[in-house]
């Protein structure tokens, strides 16, 4: 299915619309700035349930359907050098370098991608001076997962067309297809274009973000930089550890646990909710993933920013908005879970 008859669909009358008037994402696109009106669900919208299209034997698209205009080569080569540079980083291991991968793993997969790219860009669940928000948003760009303007463009189209034809990453298509093969297409003329004014109008219009969406590219390259050269100075050199498990083993980590989110937790788990989608809640991935495997919860709720329901389902990227929240550098956090609709 090409981008142009995806938008067509998209503004059709057919076009699939929410039942959760409390959190619509839907609500949203239409109006970006996210009327903060919808932070209480009414007790009539919180009582509507969704009903879970049953897809038994989806259709599998064949691969001129999915690679209309062949194959990103870019992508494919940096996603081939980014694995083959994480298995090479275990013959050059040092402690240093394995500290700098699992602090940069939790500031650019936790702060950046959930926390900022997912819950404060993509859904506005809560609200940050633009300082912190920028500076959260360098942190996203440096796990290398895309532009801020890509990622919540393709993120919101996600929502509407869950597990429906039009999702970018729908696992109808395949696990893999779900997990990594999606953004191997090459891109036709005017499409990245008009995904990012179609469902991120919001951020288009701001140029600090269309910035970060031109040069992102050069964020993870100058970072690798310094963290080869200081690795050389500051530790003797060890520049081509840090390098290695800093930048590549760390980054296709955080890859992949951002991966299992699209894919695994479409097809395993259990659900707290009825919804539109086949969405599951997966511990093991809420835990690689600092709980963005309660996907089912957040589905059904999107606009909140606590995405662990029940008193198991931790949920690290909220711990982190709360902390944000009692220095007073979040506000207007939508963490209030629904009164008549909860977790059973």
């Amino acid at each position: 299915m090409n981008h142009d008859s995806a938008l067509s669909e998209m503004s059709s009358p057919s076009a699939p619309t929410s039942t959760d008037e409390g959190t619509s994402l839907r609500g949203s696109l239409a109006h970006p700035h996210f009327s903060t009106d919808r932070e209480h669900p009414t007790e009539t919208n919180v009582k509507t349930k969704r009903v879970r299209p049953e897809i038994s034997h989806p259709v599998i698209s064949s691969f001129r359907q999915r690679f209309p205009h062949g194959v990103n080569w870019y992508n494919v080569i940096w996603m081939v050098g980014m694995n083959a540079a994480a298995i090479a980083a275990f013959w050059h291991f040092s402690w240093v370098g394995l500290a700098i991968a699992v602090v940069m793993h939790w500031v650019t997969a936790c702060l950046g991608v959930t926390l900022c790219y997912h819950r404060l860009l993509t859904h506005g669940s809560l609200i940050v001076p633009a300082p912190v928000k920028y500076f959260l948003t360098l942190c996203g760009m440096l796990a290398a997962e895309g532009s801020p303007l890509f990622w919540v463009a393709t993120h919101r189209k996600h929502h509407v067309l869950s597990d429906q034809e039009g999702d970018p990453h729908t696992p109808n298509d395949g696990f893999w297809w779900s997990h990594m093969l999606w953004f191997k297409p090459k891109e036709g003329p005017g499409e990245l274009e008009a995904l990012l004014k179609r469902w991120a109008p919001d951020m288009y219009k701001d140029p600090v973000q269309r910035f970060f969406h031109k040069f992102f590219p050069v964020f993870p390259i100058v970072f690798g930089a310094m963290l080869y050269f200081g690795g050389n100075y500051f530790f003797d050199g060890l520049g081509l550890s840090c390098l290695l498990w800093g930048l590549c083993l760390r980054m296709v980590v955080g890859y992949h646990s951002t991966w299992f989110v699209n894919s695994a937790t479409h097809i395993w788990g259990y659900r707290n909710y009825e919804t539109t989608d086949r969405s599951r809640n997966l511990w093991w991935v809420a835990f690689l993933s600092y709980g963005e495997g309660w996907h089912n919860n957040h589905h059904a709720h999107q606009r909140l920013a606590r995405h662990g329901h029940k008193p198991w389902e931790i949920d690290i990227t909220y711990m982190m908005i709360r902390i944000l929240k009692a220095l007073g550098l979040a506000t207007q956090v939508q963490d209030r879970l629904p009164q008549t609709d909860h977790a059973a």
